[in-house]
Order: C-alpha cells, then sequence, then structure tokens
C-alpha cells in the first residue's frame, strides 16, 4: 500500500465518523428545539454542529 492510498484510506474513515457525527449531533439539535431546552444548550449543539460539518467540507474537498 503507497502512501498516497493509504492516506485516502485513512480520510475515508475519518470522512465517516464525521458524517455519523454530524447526524448524530443533527439529532440531538432537532430534538432540544423540539423539547424546548435552553437557549445556550440549543447554541452551544448549533455552533457544534457547524463545526463539524465545516470539517467535513474541507475534508470532502480534499478526497
Amino acid at each position: 500500500m503507497n502512501v498516497i492510498t493509504a492516506t485516502k484510506s485513512g480520510l475515508s474513515l475519518i470522512v465517516d465518523q464525521l458524517q455519523k457525527q454530524k447526524e448524530e449531533l443533527t439529532a440531538i439539535y432537532n430534538n432540544a428545539i423540539t423539547n424546548g431546552e435552553k437557549l445556550n444548550e440549543v447554541k452551544t449543539i448549533y455552533i457544534t454542529l457547524k463545526d463539524v460539518d465545516k470539517r467535513l467540507n474541507e475534508l470532502l474537498r480534499i478526497c
């Protein structure tokens, strides 16, 4: 296995993990809004979700 193949394989794993994390955070965010959670908690979840989304998009551009 050469370095490029290994790197792409590693990036694919990271992308998969970030996509799963994004799905989980989206569900948590939607539940927080539905359940009327405190604004600060919803805001924190949203910021984390946007950070994951940003990292995911950056990695997808590389792949």
